[in-house]
């Protein structure tokens, strides 16, 4: 799976699209005035795609007048996930590699210069313990995260700069933002065969991940492991490295496609 796009054909389309785009986990309900300035549309011409949208279920008004996304996206949403194969192929290794890490640990696919996080796994006698976080659904850019570092790392080397955005932003004061310095840090992992995210997106966390390969030899996903600074430890993050790229052989023999 990947997020990037070419030069839309039909504009028109594209704009009505991108709509649909302007609803994240941070901002899931979202007004008229907001969707037209954003889309930089009248609200007039945006009435119309709402109307469109809320009729076919792509969309749900709220009583306020506010939008949201309808069932419909996640009707698709549950098809694409079983085209994808994955909830069968490793949905067990994931349980088990938190239960062996005693920490949560994350699967994701490369979604153009992001990871997009599809499944997570705590460990079950630490439910009550670790901070629950469903992530399900939400990206992140590679540059700063461990299982995006450890997908990118991994893809050629020609890719790198059109995955890594222009604009970096600097999450916590540990985030590498200088582009030099980023691809020191992938070539880093690279030769290691694991990547290190100290505190760079979310504060006070430590991750370690790896990448995921299919049976033919290709880079489907990665997996991660997380966990509080205090306890991430460099002995623990390289014990968990090697847990996680047990996980990814496991997952490489199962995933097809």
């Amino acid at each position: 799976m990947d997020g990037t796009t070419g030069e839309a054909k039909v504009k028109s389309l594209a704009k009505a699209l991108k709509i649909l785009s302007c609803f994240t986990i941070q901002e899931p309900v979202l007004g008229v005035t907001e969707l037209a300035a954003r889309i930089g549309v009248s609200k007039s011409n945006i009435h119309n795609i709402l109307s469109t949208y809320t009729s076919m279920g792509y969309l749900e008004r709220l009583p306020d007048g506010r939008y949201r996304l309808g069932l419909k996206i996640l009707e698709y949403a549950f098809i694409i996930n079983q085209q994808l194969g994955y909830p069968n192929a490793i949905y067990d290794i994931l349980v088990d590699t938190a239960g062996k890490t005693g920490e949560i640990v994350y699967f994701g696919l490369p979604y153009g210069d992001k990871v997009l996080y599809l499944y997570v796994a705590h460990p079950a006698d630490r439910m009550g313990v670790l901070p629950y976080r469903d992530i399900l659904g939400e990206t992140a850019p590679f540059y700063c995260t461990g299982i995006g570092k450890a997908m990118l790392a991994h893809m050629p080397e020609e890719e790198w700069l059109s995955r890594i955005p222009e604009e970096r932003r600097q999450y916590q004061p540990s985030t590498i933002t200088d582009l030099d310095a980023i691809l020191e840090e992938l070539r880093r992992t690279r030769r290691r065969g694991y990547a290190i995210d100290n505190s760079e997106r979310d504060p006070n966390v430590r991750c370690v991940g790896v990448p995921v390969y299919n049976s033919g030899g290709s880079l489907v996903a990665g997996i991660s492991t997380s966990g509080p600074s205090v306890t991430m430890t460099d002995r623990k993050l390289l014990e968990c490295a090697g847990i996680l790229q047990n996980a990814a052989l496991k997952m490489r023999e199962r995933i097809y496609r």
